[in-house]
């Protein structure tokens, strides 16, 4: 590998490499032509990529203010573009300061993007990260990103582009934010201080490369560790003079930025400042819930956007499996963001000089910060693609080698590339309808394979339950979560559902379900990562199917502590939920997750101890029935459970023959022990239609069983004449 990655000549090149990739014919960049093409169809596909939302919705109400007048203030002018109507839903991160309320986020990015938001509106900041990284890729392509006066001119043209059109650079264009600005920042400054390291010259583009370098740093700090590279490198070959020179600029050039901040803001650190918000809610700081909303932050634990302090997190569990999935996660591997990150740091490792060397540990310090201090970044989260936070440590692969990857890695760099964007536009093109987030790319192909984790406390929607005792997390949006339940729908790809259960419990055997269906001819479809079964619903009387569903599943491939509970640790498996048909007609399955323990097979047991006699029917009127029982079975009836028991009624016309009971389902006002009684008046609301219906009252143990069907007889049943509004009283039923 390592003699494969020091390059090849065109000449031990196969034919097809030698057509592809031969300096005077390089087919490089026509791929980056075609990457980017794909990365467009990727985002013109998600409309919802498209809307400004968090952090990017206050970078680019930032640059607009600055546009309007020239301050970052939040004031009458700022409400007013926050409440156009056109922003619905938008949230804005400010921050309060002596000065007032402003916004909370670092300044430089809507400094430079102002001006082409004046002109082109919201999409300013896009089309600004467009023209950084086509100046930042020019420049590193001049630099010959320090590889020496030697160096070929195709080979690192097609090197740069590859680290850019196969990686995470082409992704983060149209997200108005700063990841673009970052990585521009520090491919240029690298470039242009590595190359003055290596030639040992006293360029001007040296200092120029340290200020752009101490500006990284002031969009976030941990990037001091970027900075530091060429620093590093300066000492190691025994040029203790320009380390200094170096330095001495980027801290500099940080403090300007840290200067205009706090003139701009009132503070010189916004992840720091005491923080505020608005949203359309709100309003703040003039709606009517401000006082709220201001209160929201008093406290000294929410001060801060950032809570990153001088300590590490340090949790050995959480930091292994961080270090896994900041290399080939779903939503973070380096290795499917970045495909040329492996070629360059094995060409690296092979071919590093003393700066190289230090080009390299600057990388690893990089990213075991993150995995030290923020390991639960490393996890993904609500609307993560990639190592956002490492994005800026990237271009330090590009700057170590000093033989950069040859033909055939570059080959295999793109053949990589490939999957990966061919499994996103599948996955996008096949589930927009169901999903247009900027996840939606990970529900096909490769990504299908990747371990999943996200350390968020809920996604869109709050689709995380504890259910049975068990942490339970929707993934994706191919089932409908409720409040005790979820819904898969015929046609719909597998739901994936995460699974975290106690080990400590040391409950083991298959997982229980209970299911119903609204169709008598439904399967359903369970499998993890080693086991798949295919289970047949049972046919009900009533035209639908469903009943108890055991599966076995495999052992749990993860075992740790998660952010809900860091005393105990948990088991995870992944399970994929499938509702089939054989005709393929449109129908839904219904799932409620009980643990290891099955539904209750006995023990549904009470007493009649009276029922009232209903107000008078008249057709789609309301009505009362009053009712007292008590519960003499085994365990406690409840609302708020998987298997919840509830008040039910069914009303069947009786002068119609083919006709099928309607239900209606009453909530118990509160748990009734064994043991205790429960009185209730419940309302309802006669049939809309007039005629003569059996109404039976009765408490239900849903999607198990209604109580007549294992005691005998329901709380009561009667016949009633249901009369047209207006008509005299209809007899009392008998």
């Amino acid at each position: 590998m390592v003699r494969l990655l020091r390059g090849y000549s065109t000449e031990r090149s196969s034919g097809t490499l030698r057509a592809l990739m031969s300096p005077g014919r390089s087919g490089i960049p026509v791929l980056a032509v075609v990457a980017a093409l794909v990365g467009c169809t990727l985002f013109l596909l998600r409309p919802a990529s498209r809307e400004l939302r968090g952090d990017e919705g206050t970078y680019v109400a930032m640059a607009a203010s600055l546009a309007r007048d020239f301050d970052l203030e939040f004031d009458e002018s700022d409400l007013a573009w926050a409440e156009d109507p056109a922003r619905e839903g938008l949230a804005l991160i400010l921050q309060r300061t002596e000065r007032g309320v402003a916004y909370s986020k670092p300044v430089l990015y809507p400094i430079l993007a102002a001006t082409l938001t004046g002109l082109l509106g919201e999409w300013g900041p896009a089309a600004l990260n467009l023209i950084l990284l086509l100046a930042a890729v020019h420049v590193a392509w001049r630099a010959r990103l320090g590889q020496g006066s030697t160096a070929d001119d195709k080979s690192t043209r097609d090197n740069v582009l590859t680290f850019v059109a196969t990686g995470l650079a082409l992704v983060y264009l149209p997200w108005r934010m700063t990841e673009t600005l970052q990585l521009a920042l520090a491919l240029a400054g690298l470039a242009l201080t590595f190359a003055a390291l290596r030639r040992e010259t006293r360029p001007a583009g040296e200092l120029a490369g340290a200020a752009l370098l101490g500006l990284l740093v002031s969009l976030r700090e941990p990037n001091a560790l970027v900075a530091a590279a060429p620093v590093a490198a300066a000492l190691l070959l025994r040029q203790p003079r320009r380390a200094l020179r170096l330095a001495t600029v980027s801290l500099l050039s940080y403090g300007v930025v840290v200067l205009a901040t706090w003139g701009f803001t009132g503070a010189a650190n916004p992840y720091k400042a005491a923080r505020s918000t608005f949203t359309s809610e709100t309003g703040f700081p003039a709606g009517v819930a401000a006082g709220a909303a201001a209160a929201r932050f008093d406290s000294a634990a929410s001060l801060a956007t950032s809570s990153l302090g001088v300590r590490p997190d340090l949790d050995p569990e959480k930091s292994a499996y961080a270090a896994l999935y900041f290399l080939v996660g779903r939503h973070t591997g380096l290795l499917w963001y970045l495909p040329a990150a492996l070629a360059l740091g094995l060409a690296a490792l092979a071919s590093a000089d003393r700066a190289g060397w230090a080009a390299l540990a600057c990388f690893a310090g990089a990213a075991l910060f993150y995995l030290l201090w923020m390991p639960a970044n490393y996890f993904g989260g609500e609307t993560f693609v990639g190592n956002r936070y490492a994005l800026a440590a990237l271009p330090l692969l590009l700057v170590a080698p000093t033989r950069l990857p040859g033909a055939r890695a570059l080959v295999g760099t793109w053949i990589l590339a490939a999957i990966v964007a061919g499994s996103a536009l599948v996955s996008v093109i096949r589930v927009r309808a169901l999903d247009d987030s900027s996840q939606s790319h990970a529900h096909a192909g490769l990504f299908r394979f990747l371990p999943y984790e996200s350390t968020a406390s809920h996604l869109d929607g709050r689709r995380d339950r504890y259910w049975a005792g068990d942490f339970v997390r929707f993934v994706d949006p191919f089932a409908r979560a409720g409040d005790w339940s979820f819904e898969l729908a015929t046609g719909d790809p597998a739901a994936e559902v995460e699974l975290a259960t106690r080990s400590s419990t040391g409950k083991s055997g298959p997982l229980q379900f209970v299911v119903q269906g609204s169709a008598p001819d439904l399967g359903l479809e369970i499998s993890d990562a080693f086991h798949r079964e295919r289970f047949r619903l049972t046919a009900h009387e009533n035209g639908g199917a469903g009943g108890p569903v055991q599966f076995e599943p495999s052992r749990g491939w993860r075992r740790h502590r998660f952010w809900w509970s860091r005393e105990a640790t948990y088991d995870v498996r992944m399970l994929r939920f499938r509702a089939t048909r054989p005709s393929g007609d449109p129908a839904t399955i219904r799932v409620r997750y009980l643990g290891r323990e099955p539904a209750p097979s006995s023990g549904l047991a009470r007493e009649v101890v009276a029922v009232g006699q209903p107000s008078p029917a008249f057709a789609g009127e309301p009505a009362e029935i009053s009712f007292e029982v008590r519960n003499t079975g085994e365990f406690v009836w409840q609302n708020g459970s998987t298997l919840p028991t509830q008040i039910g009624l069914r009303f069947l016309a009786l002068e119609s023959p083919d006709a099928r009971a309607s239900e209606a389902r009453r909530p118990l006002p509160g748990p009734v022990a064994p043991g205790e009684s429960l009185v209730a008046t419940i309302p309802i609301v006669w049939p809309e239609r007039p005629g003569r219906y059996r109404v039976t009252l009765d408490l239900v143990l849903e999607d198990v069983a209604w109580f007549e069907e294992r005691v005998g007889a329901p709380l009561a049943r009667a016949e009633i004449e249901v009369r047209a509004k207006g008509s005299a009283s209809p007899p009392a039923p008998r």
